[in-house]
């Protein structure tokens, strides 16, 4: 607000302008008003509002008790601001979409000081969020930044999932250790054949060195079975369990907060990259859980027991193959990051092919309609070329470094046979002791071996679930106060109070509407496409919270309204019928859990929907198929109604719902719509104007905002826009019926 931020070569000359004025706003733009990059500042005082430009120069002056509005309007690749005056709109000021939130919070800034209001501190549109560390822009859908995300909180939240198996976990740990344990016998029973049995010079007693070799070879199978047996058999079991459990609850988490989240967040995440996450990533943590928890648990084991036995054997030795792990951690610590942005690459690519692939087999109808098979094609093999590259590209790289891991590891093995060799020639360690060293080396060696090959799955499982917890971490803009007000019985009352809403919050399309729909009231909303009728009802539903003014029902500010409440008590009927995929019964049945099938039949009837569908060869049962395709329009339609009828709903809402059937089929549908909106509020959406006779009032919206208002035969005789639409839509009817008779 302050105008410490105006540089100080035009400063002098602004308040030299402004006099004695208050400054109570300052912003710069990037755009001239010319159209060319550079820099002009508006000034808003508590008398004027002005555009300097860069060099002091004033280039629009406004009073303010002049102006009756502020409007941001979209251009070409630039928005401006324009000022109301009543009899002239003066454009003042151009900004690129950069400054976007700026100016649209400059917007709300200056008309709280026309009405002579303190300029909010609250409610203010937050500046985009930096990283601390890195300073990039964190995305807008995340939290946090991906790239500076701490690893090791990500690691201990995987583990965290497995925290309700805790039993299966220690079962691994001690199945884990026995194996461990009959696996260390084997080396040890290898150095006793060599040098108490095979040695041309050893003494034996009891049994002969044959009876002796057979016993030991006998315990060395016995060694390796129940080895294998708990390290193979149990364990593998056991971690299967422990894996698939805990990747059931995470998917099971991922999906319950899908349903919790806001239609925003749809918005702005490709279907098929949610589906990615919950399907792809996620079956790669159980990769993780089922194959990281045993190795790793496993290697711990080793490492200090095989080390024990290891410095048992000769300390002296084991000082020696130390030296190579020390390069290998820092190896294995310098690689991991540059691994990680391959891997991250590679999956992205993976979950942007699943978007074309869930597309196009979506919207296969359209694309064989339009004979666009080949240009799928051409799209898929494009977008599958990524991710082969990119696998390519990630295998490539893995390629340079996994050898050089295992270098480190044979350096160490070849240390051993040197050094060792040379105490065999000393006579300070014997064969059988350096072949058990070796075999101990082996085990000791192999959880450094398999980490190399871990960093793989360790980057790929970190990537996923860093995706996957992104899901489960986003708050659901839609949600519960506090204390929710319970409404167990709406009345159906509406009130929108100077509401203002856009999808995206720079450009609203509903722009300070004020309205009132009294109880049992039916409403018609009329305009063209792109009008914002669709939007209200989305408002009225609360799949988006408004971003300035009120709706209220009954009075009570519907944010303050349970959720559950308010959704349970509304009703739709859209012209986009989606059914579920299984039987019409269960179909209509959706709208109220639990209902009896006489209460599903009624509804049916009600709807004009239980002819057509005893003719059905399963009656009640036909399967729909998907997306309710091996319906007509009309049936789903009415289907549709069905189900709104069982629900019973306070206030309903018909959005397009008899605009793609015939006209038999229209009128069918009418009369089930005719019952189904007595006694309750109404609102209608509807493409053939004379469908909304029968409304109370009809509500005519033009770019947001609301431009006329009556009853059917009130708006005919205004001859304004609704006149004109229903004069476009007979004529277009008329020319229509001569095509046809043609």
């Amino acid at each position: 607000m302050e105008d410490e931020k105006i540089p100080g070569n035009i400063r002098e000359k602004i308040k030299k302008e402004l006099r004695h004025g208050k400054i109570l706003l300052t912003l710069n733009t990037d755009i001239k008003y010319d159209g060319s990059f550079g820099e002009e500042w508006l000034i808003v005082t508590d008398k004027n509002m002005l555009v300097f430009s860069g060099t002091g120069q004033v280039l629009h002056s406004v009073r303010l008790k002049e102006v009756k509005e502020v409007e941001i309007v979209d251009l070409v690749g630039s928005s401006a601001l324009e000022v109301n005056m009543g009899k002239f709109i003066y454009r003042i000021i151009l900004y690129s979409n950069a400054k976007n939130s700026e100016f649209y919070q400059a917007v709300e800034d200056i008309g709280n000081i026309l009405k002579g209001r303190e300029v909010a501190t609250k409610g203010r549109l937050k500046p985009k969020a930096v990283c601390e560390i890195c300073n990039q822009p964190i995305p807008e859908d995340l939290g946090k930044c991906p790239k500076c995300t701490d690893k090791t909180k990500t690691l201990l939240r995987i583990m965290s999932f497995a925290k309700p198996y805790s039993f299966t976990i220690v079962m691994i740990i001690l199945v884990m250790a026995v194996g461990s344990l009959f696996g260390l016998v084997a080396p040890y029973l290898t150095k006793l054949i060599i040098d108490d049995i095979l040695k041309p010079d050893a003494v034996v007693k009891r049994f002969t060195k044959s009876e002796w070799l057979f016993l030991a070879s006998l315990a060395l199978f016995l060694s390796y079975a129940a080895q294998q047996l708990f390290s193979g058999f149990f364990l593998e079991r056991l971690s299967g369990s422990l894996g698939y459990k805990t990747v059931y609850d995470v998917r099971a988490a991922v999906y319950e907060k899908l349903q919790e989240l806001s239609m925003s967040y749809f918005d702005k995440n490709q279907t098929g990259a949610i589906l990615s996450r919950v399907n792809q990533d996620t079956g790669e943590l159980q990769r993780f859980l089922v194959d990281f928890i045993p190795i790793t648990l496993e290697g711990v084991i080793m490492f200090f027991g095989v080390g024990a036995l290891l410095i048992f054997i000769s300390w002296e030795l084991t000082l020696y193959i130390l030296i190579p792990i020390v390069p290998t951690v820092i190896f294995l610590k310098w690689i991991f990051p540059k691994v990680r942005t391959y891997f991250h690459r590679f999956y992205h690519k993976r979950a942007m092919l699943s978007v074309l692939v869930n597309d196009s087999v979506s919207g296969i109808r359209v694309i064989k309609a339009f004979g666009q098979e080949k240009v799928e094609i051409e799209k898929f093999k494009k977008r599958s070329g990524e991710y082969r590259d990119a696998g390519i590209e990630m295998n490539s790289q893995w390629g340079i470094y996994h050898p050089i891991l295992h270098l480190f590891i044979i350096f160490g093995s070849v240390l051993v046979w040197y050094i060792g060799g040379d105490f065999i020639l000393k006579n300070r360690m014997s064969v059988g002791d350096i072949v058990a060293y070796t075999g101990y080396l082996a085990m000791f060696y192999n959880p450094i071996r398999t980490l190399t090959r871990m960093v793989e799955m360790i980057s790929n499982s970190l990537s996923a679930a860093e995706r996957v917890f992104d899901i489960v971490d986003t708050e659901p803009e839609i949600k519960d106060t506090g204390l929710p007000k319970e409404v167990k019985e709406l009345r159906g009352g509406i009130e929108f109070d100077n509401v203002s809403f856009g999808y995206n919050k720079y450009k609203p399309v509903i722009k300070r509407m004020t309205l009132e729909i009294k109880p049992n009231e039916m409403i018609g909303l009329v305009g063209r496409s792109g009008a914002g009728k669709s939007t209200m009802v989305n408002l009225i539903c609360r799949l988006y919270d408004v971003n300035k003014g009120e709706i209220r029902i009954d009075g009570e500010e519907i944010k303050n309204i349970k959720l559950a409440d308010l959704r349970s008590q509304i009703g739709i009927v859209l012209q986009e019928t989606f059914l579920f995929n299984g039987t019409i019964y269960e179909n209509i049945a959706y709208a109220k859990p639990g209902s009896t099938r006489e209460e599903v039949i009624e509804a049916s009837i009600a709807a004009n929907a239980h002819e057509f569908i005893l003719k059905k060869p399963d009656g009640y049962d036909t399967d729909v198929g998907e997306r309710g395709n091996n319906l007509s329009g009309g049936e789903k339609q009415m289907v549709s109604i069905a189900r709104a009828i069982l629900r019973n709903p306070r206030v309903l809402i018909l959005d397009e719902a008899t605009s793609s059937v015939d006209v038999q089929t229209e009128k069918k549908i009418q009369d089930a719509l005719e019952k189904l909106t007595k006694n309750r509020t109404t609102i209608a959406i509807a493409h053939r104007l004379s469908t909304l006779r029968n409304c109370n009032r009809l509500i005519v919206i033009k770019d947001g905002k609301i431009v006329e208002m009556g009853t059917h035969k009130e708006l005919m005789a205004k001859k304004g826009l609704f006149s004109r639409l229903i004069i476009m839509q007979k004529e277009f009817s008329e020319q229509a019926s001569k095509m046809k008779a043609v």
